[in-house]
């Protein structure tokens, strides 16, 4: 984790430390994290977990193994999720 030092006005003091009382935090910087993993996601995409990709891959391949034929069209894919 990289360590900062910043100049906070005191409006953004007080908003952090709402969130910090809100969600029970320790310190004003896990309420900038916190306040980060809620609304970052409006301005930058959020990291991918590349283990948690590689574990999808494998449940796929299970999946396709246990069921080889079993197959879905893109309209009846449509039509499971209400698209059509």
């Amino acid at each position: 984790m990289a360590e900062a030092r910043i100049e906070l006005d005191k409006y953004t003091m007080r908003v952090l430390d709402v969130v910090k009382g809100k969600h029970g935090l320790k310190n004003r910087s896990e309420a900038l994290a916190k306040f980060v993993d809620e609304f970052g996601s409006n301005y930058a995409e959020p990291m991918v977990d590349e283990q948690i990709l590689k574990d999808l891959d494998d449940m796929h391949a299970e999946h396709m193994k246990k069921h080889p034929n079993r197959r879905m069209s893109m309209k009846e894919l449509d039509e499971l999720l209400g698209l059509d």
